[in-house]
């Protein structure tokens, strides 16, 4: 986890006030020779950093945002020791209904190839995990004013089953599951307050998990609103 091969961001360029492309060097930030974006969004975009050579990568619409900005995925494939693996980032809007994130996501899932990885920030609650109506509720009060239909839209909880039925499997471990979002860097309305999960990496049954973890230790509760999840896979 302290020296990962393949790390996956999402919000990872930005555009400033000004309107100023700001770009960071991923490969040199993360000592990682190979870098891959699904191209510039107006605020972000989605990046894949890797130890292994990227043999291709390409940028998928992913649905729509009210927000304007055209939410995507960067679809790849990795050559890890002679072996390619696919890897899907993904990134869907959490300002629309739980049925079209499912319908965004659908078109990648029915494609994919194995071995295959899956991962990125969903907008979305699992089904296995125990959220309630009450417990959302009372941790959005101080954040909106209405936080009703928030929470229904939040329990629909249709797109992490979808993915779960085509085979794919969480990576973190139960007893190892909370909240990926937010951490001690304060953004505002970005969860209405309440603390969920998030961030997946879903893998194909060709993957072994050796162990999977989100990491909520500094700097990771200081350099994003969303901790990291981190998955030690073996390639069977």
């Amino acid at each position: 986890a302290e020296a990962p091969d393949v790390i996956a961001l999402t919000e990872a360029a930005y555009c400033g006030a000004a309107g100023r492309i700001i770009r960071h060097d991923f490969a040199t930030m993360f000592a990682l020779p190979h870098v891959a974006t699904a191209g510039f969004e107006g605020e972000w975009t989605n990046v894949l950093v890797s130890r292994f050579p990227i043999l291709h990568a390409e940028r998928h619409e992913l649905g729509r945002s009210p927000s304007g900005i055209q939410p995507s995925a960067l679809r790849t494939i990795l050559d890890v020791g002679g072996r390619s693996v696919h890897v899907d980032i993904v990134h869907p809007s959490p300002h629309v209904p739980e049925a079209e994130r499912v319908a965004a996501v659908a078109p990648l899932l029915e494609t994919h190839q194995t071995p295959y990885i899956m991962l990125g920030d969903f907008n979305a609650l699992s089904d296995e995990d125990p959220y309630t109506r009450e417990g959302l509720r009372a941790q959005m009060l101080d954040h909106v004013v209405e936080p009703d239909a928030i929470v229904t839209q939040m329990l629909e909880r249709q797109l992490i089953r979808s993915i779960r039925a085509r085979g794919l499997v969480d990576s973190l471990a139960v007893e190892a599951r909370g909240h990926t979002i937010p951490t001690q860097l304060e953004r505002g309305i970005a969860t209405q307050g309440a603390q969920i999960r998030i961030d997946y990496i879903f893998v194909s049954s060709e993957f072994r998990v050796v162990d999977s973890q989100i990491v909520r230790r500094a700097p990771a509760d200081e350099v994003s609103d969303h901790y990291p999840v981190v998955a030690t896979l073996a390639l069977d």
